[in-house]
């Protein structure tokens, strides 16, 4: 019999598979509140930094709705011996998670360079003809530091244990967001459930890829998504689900950017598994400049990709002569997806000088005011000068220390010096170095000479 010509409840419905609520609600991990619902929306990027977790949950509005579509049962699914009933839709809670980073011990698979590893396996697999967005870090398919979730009561929960990478996908001049997830788990391979699925894809392999090509409804919004789930010999499991709206954008462009084919192909790439070796010098994993320091939404409009393009060749011709990077210098990323202008962090490796670079250019900037050197209660010291054209050069140094978040961990010293430079058409370009003490970061004349390389400002 049929369910009716369509589900619809204030609470999630089990028509969607349980995999595609974890994507959607990993989507707002940053909040450091999970909801249980398939609440589409914007997050914060996520960095290696602590983040703050919220201490007043959010909670679906009770006047929100929630369709999906009707379910068929008893009904013959492609791969599939039994089909079990679609459960009854109740399902509520939430859960948060401040356990942010790439070396987290309950997951000795997992790090920064196997995060790497996934990442450029992930961009291989992509069909010709399909672009990644221009976007922060985050947002640019690079696996994030596994989310490992605890309940209200403080219970560790087995459902996390996943890292997560996204980003809005270009094709055929229509976009939609690209979600996967990968996890390790010791747990049979799901039942087939009326509704969760449309084929169960048996591979000469022994791995087994669900596919569903489905959409939901939020407040009479429909959203089309596309998943495919596959289940690897080795334990692995992995999400790859693509929506015909954009996280950045909030439109629908009624057309989702991957096939359930390319779904599929893609959640079995070589290199997604847990136990995928990692090529020898893979390097770490960016930086995001989302969040932290000086870089948060700032001001200013967005720069366009093309011009992002010229101040990256700028960037790469500069020589930073007897230093040594983690990469080179010359991939900027949005500060964020709401404008701020573009930014980049790179990591010094130079045995004795091992500190961080990071770059900030921005538009529609003000020139400072005119004030003499000052130097705060906290010892942090500040000078500004005007070159003849009225640009205006100020030099900023700052202490402070840091904690990481593990147990008996003590401050560490830092310091950092920052170098702005601000054009009087309001092109602002902003570089910093900070280091542990007791190594020195980068000298101001160092800094200087890559602020005020011609070409970097914005016309």
């Amino acid at each position: 019999m049929e369910s009716g010509a369509g589900r619809e409840t204030s609470e999630p419905s089990r028509a969607i598979t349980g995999w595609t609520v974890g994507l959607i609600c990993a989507a707002i991990v940053a909040c450091g509140v999970i909801v249980s619902g398939l609440l589409h929306k914007p997050e914060p990027e996520l960095t290696t930094q602590p983040v703050p977790v919220s201490t007043t949950p959010a909670r679906p509005k009770a006047t929100s709705s929630y369709v999906t579509p009707p379910v068929v049962f008893p009904v013959r699914i492609p791969g599939c011996d039994v089909v079990e009933p679609p459960g009854d839709g109740k399902t509520q809670g939430y859960v948060t998670s401040d356990k942010f980073g790439y070396d987290n011990p309950a997951f000795p698979w997992f790090s920064g360079p196997k995060a790497v590893a996934m990442s450029q396996a992930l961009r291989a697999g992509l069909p010709d003809g399909v672009d990644i967005g221009f976007a922060p870090v985050r947002r640019s398919l690079f696996f994030q530091p596994i989310f490992d979730p605890t309940s209200e009561s403080g219970e560790h929960l087995d459902a996390g244990g996943w890292t997560m990478a996204d980003a809005t996908l270009l094709r055929g001049g229509k976009s939609g967001d690209l979600m996967v997830s990968v996890r390790q788990s010791a747990a049979p391979i799901p039942p087939c459930v009326a509704g969760n699925l449309d084929e169960r894809r048996h591979l000469a392999d022994g791995t087994t890829v669900d596919v569903h090509d489905t959409w939901f409804e939020v407040d009479k919004v429909r959203t089309l998504n596309r998943t495919a789930n596959a289940y690897l010999t080795d334990g692995t499991t992995v999400t790859t689900s693509a929506f015909d709206v954009g996280q950045d954008s909030g439109s629908h462009s009624g057309t989702v950017p991957l096939t359930v084919d390319e779904l599929a192909a893609l959640a079995t790439a070589p290199g997604l598994s847990v136990t995928a070796a990692v090529p020898p010098g893979t390097p770490d994993v960016p930086e995001s400049c989302g969040l932290g320091f000086d870089f948060g939404s700032g001001t200013g409009g967005k720069v366009d990709e093309s011009v992002a393009h010229r101040l990256e060749a700028v960037l790469a011709r500069i020589p930073l002569d007897g230093l040594t990077l983690d990469r080179p210098l010359g991939y900027l990323r949005p500060v964020s997806s709401r404008g701020g202008g573009l930014c980049q962090i790179v990591r010094i490796t130079t045995p004795g000088k091992q500190s961080s670079l990071r770059i900030k250019i921005t538009t529609g900037q003000s020139l400072p005011s005119e004030a003499p050197a000052t130097i705060d209660s906290d010892g942090n010291r500040t000078t500004l000068r005007r070159l003849p054209d009225g640009t205006a050069v100020e030099s900023r140094e700052s202490r402070f220390s840091t904690t990481s978040n593990r147990p008996g961990a003590q401050p560490v010293p830092n310091i950092e010096h920052t170098v702005t430079v601000t054009r009087p058409t309001g092109s602002r370009v902003e570089i910093g170095s900070t280091a542990e003490r007791p190594t020195e970061p980068l000298s101001f004349e160092q800094l200087e000479s890559i602020a005020l390389t011609p070409g970097l400002e914005v016309s």
